[in-house]
C-alpha cells in the first residue's frame, strides 16, 4: 500500500466558508488542555503553601482522590462514544443522543455518589479526616452536576466547534482554579473549598445547558432506535474498565515503593514518578479533534485517506513532542532542581525514566481504535499493562531500588504500544510496516537527538547559575533543533512558513 502524500489533510480549507484548518483547531485545543492541566497543577502548589499538612493532605484525598476517582469511573466511557456515534447517525439524531448520554451519567452520578459517601465515610475513622463526612455531601452534589456535563467538549469537536470546545476547557480551568483559591481567603477554607468547587459546578451545568440549547434550538427532538443504548453501553463499557486499569496503573508503582522501600526513598520517589502531563496531551487533543474524520473514512470503507490522516498526525505531533521530551532528558538534573529541594535530588531517576515513555506519546492509539469501532482490545491492553507492570515492578525495586518500577513501566508501555499496533494492524489488514510512520518517526527522533549533543556538552563542561539552568539548556536547545530540523526536511515548507508567520506576528 502506498502512503497518502497529501500535505492538506491537516490543513485543508473549504473555499467558501474558510473554516479554521485541521491544524489549527488541534492547535487551539491543545492549547486550552495546556491551560487547564497548568491551573490544576498550580491549584494542587497553592495550596500546599498555604494550608498545614493536615489540611492539605484532608483536601487532596477528598478532591484529587475520593472525587476524582468517582469522576472518572462515572462516566464509563460514555464521553467517548460521542465521536464514533455521531458520525454514524443521521444528524437529527444528535440531540437525542446528546440528552441520552447525559441521563446515563446523571443515573451513574447517583450510583458514584453513594460509592464515594462509603468509601468517605469509613475513611472518616482514619485521624485528621474526620471532617470528610460533612464535606462530602458538597462533592456528592458537584458529582452530579458535573458528571452530565462531561461530554460537552466531545459533542462541540464533533460538531466542528473546536474553539468553543477550547474556550469551554479554559473555562473549566480558570473556574476550578478559582474555587480552589479564592476561599484561601476565608477563615475556614477546609469547609469552603468544597462549597467553592459545588459554585463552580453548578455554573459548568448552566453554561453546558445554555451550550446545548444554542447548539440544537432547531433541531426536533426525536426517538432513538430502539437498541441504541444496548450499542452505546457496548461500545463504552470496555473504554471504562480500561480506564480503572490505566488508573490502577498510575499508582501502582507508588504502592510498591512505599511498602518496598523506606519512606524516605518513598518522599522523593512519588516526587519524580511521573509523566508530565502536558506532554501527552498534545497526541490527545490533536487525536479528538481527528475523530470525526478518521470515523467517517472507516465508515465508508476510505483506507488510504484514513491512513493518510494516521501518518500525517503522527508526523506533525513527533515533530513537537520528540524535542520536548529530549529537553526534559537531557535537563532533567536541572528541571527537578527547578521545582524541589536538594534533598530531593534523587527524584531524577525515576523522572528521567518516566520521561522516556513519553517518546512513543506522539499519537492517540486508543482513540485511533476507538474511531474504527474496536474497544474491547483497549481493555486488553490495560489488562496486559498492569499485569507486566505489577509482574516486574516487585523483583525490579528489591534488585535497582527506585529505579525498578520505573522501568517495569517503561517495558509494560512498550508492549502495550506494540499491541495497540497489532491491533490497528489487523483492523485495517494492512502490514505491521504499515501501521505507524516508523521511517518519518525514527528519522525525527534522530534529529531531535542529534541536536542534544551540543547541549549535553554545554551542560557537562560550563558551570550554569541553578534556577536558570533549566532555561539556558532549553533556549540553546530549540534553535539547533529547528536549524537540523529545517535542513533535513523533518520540518515542512507550510509548517516552517507557518511558524515563521506566527514568531513575525508575536
Amino acid at each position: 500500500m502506498t502512503k497518502p502524500n497529501d500535505d492538506t489533510i491537516l490543513d485543508h480549507e473549504a473555499p467558501q466558508k474558510k473554516p479554521m484548518s485541521l491544524a489549527g483547531k488541534a492547535g487551539v485545543f491543545t492549547l486550552s488542555r495546556a491551560v487547564t492541566i497548568i491551573t490544576q497543577l498550580l491549584a494542587g502548589v497553592v495550596l500546599s503553601h498555604v494550608l498545614t499538612k493536615e489540611a492539605n493532605a484532608l483536601v487532596s484525598y477528598l478532591v484529587l482522590t475520593l472525587y476524582a476517582t468517582a469522576l472518572a469511573f462515572g462516566q464509563l466511557g460514555l464521553p467517548d462514544s460521542v465521536f464514533f456515534f455521531f458520525e454514524k447517525m443521521p444528524a437529527p439524531n444528535r440531540k437525542a443522543f446528546t440528552l441520552m448520554l447525559a441521563k446515563l451519567l446523571g443515573i451513574l452520578a447517583l450510583a458514584a455518589g453513594a460509592i464515594m459517601l462509603i468509601i468517605g465515610w469509613l475513611a472518616a475513622e482514619k485521624d485528621g479526616y474526620a471532617e470528610l463526612r460533612t464535606l462530602i455531601w458538597a462533592m456528592m452534589a458537584m458529582l452530579l452536576l458535573e458528571l452530565p456535563t462531561t461530554p460537552m467538549p466531545n459533542v462541540l469537536i464533533a460538531l466542528d466547534r473546536a474553539k468553543t470546545a477550547a474556550w469551554f476547557n479554559v473555562f473549566t480551568g480558570l473556574a476550578q482554579f478559582m474555587a480552589m483559591t479564592i476561599p484561601l481567603l476565608l477563615p475556614d477554607p477546609v469547609t469552603a473549598i468544597p462549597i467553592g468547587l459545588l459554585l463552580y459546578s453548578t455554573l459548568r451545568f448552566a453554561i453546558s445547558a445554555i451550550i446545548f440549547q444554542k447548539l440544537f434550538k432547531t433541531e426536533p427532538r426525536l426517538t432513538l432506535p430502539k437498541g441504541t443504548i444496548r450499542e452505546v453501553l457496548r461500545y463504552s463499557i470496555p473504554l471504562s474498565l480500561a480506564q480503572i486499569f490505566w488508573m490502577l496503573n498510575k499508582q501502582l508503582d507508588k504502592q510498591v515503593v512505599q511498602w518496598l522501600l523506606p519512606n524516605t526513598v518513598f518522599a522523593v520517589y512519588q516526587y519524580g514518578a511521573m509523566e508530565l502531563p502536558i506532554i501527552p496531551t498534545i497526541a490527545y487533543t490533536v487525536s479528538a479533534v481527528m475523530m470525526t474524520q478518521l470515523v467517517g473514512h472507516h465508515l465508508r470503507g476510505e483506507r488510504e485517506a484514513l491512513l493518510g490522516l494516521w501518518y500525517k498526525s503522527v508526523q506533525k505531533v513527533s515533530v513537537i513532542v520528540l524535542p520536548l521530551v529530549m529537553i526534559f532528558l537531557v535537563a532533567a538534573e536541572e528541571f527537578i532542581a527547578l521545582l524541589l529541594p536538594e534533598s530531593y535530588a534523587d527524584a531524577v531517576i525515576p523522572f528521567r525514566i518516566y520521561t522516556l515513555i513519553l517518546l512513543q506519546r506522539v499519537a492517540s492509539y486508543s482513540n485511533m481504535q476507538k474511531a474504527l469501532g474496536s474497544t474491547a482490545p483497549i481493555t486488553h491492553s490495560a489488562i496486559l499493562l498492569f499485569v507486566i507492570n505489577a509482574a516486574l515492578s516487585v523483583p525490579l525495586a528489591l534488585w535497582l531500588g527506585m529505579a525498578g518500577p520505573p522501568l517495569a513501566a517503561l517495558f509494560a508501555n512498550i508492549f502495550s504500544l506494540w499491541y495497540a499496533l497489532r491491533n490497528i494492524q489487523q483492523l485495517l489488514k494492512i502490514s505491521f510496516k504499515e501501521v505507524f510512520p516508523f521511517r518519518f518517526y525514527f528519522k525525527a527522533l534522530g534529529v531531535a537527538a542529534v541536536a542534544a549533543v551540543p547541549v549535553l556538552l554545554l551542560k557537562t563542561t560550563v558551570d550554569l547559575p541553578r534556577y536558570i539552568d533549566f532555561f539556558l539548556l532549553a533556549a540553546c536547545y530549540l534553535p539547533i533543533y529547528l536549524i537540523l530540523a529545517r535542513v533535513s526536511g523533518i520540518i515542512e515548507d507550510s509548517d516552517w512558513q507557518r511558524l515563521t508567520r506566527k514568531l513575525g506576528k508575536g
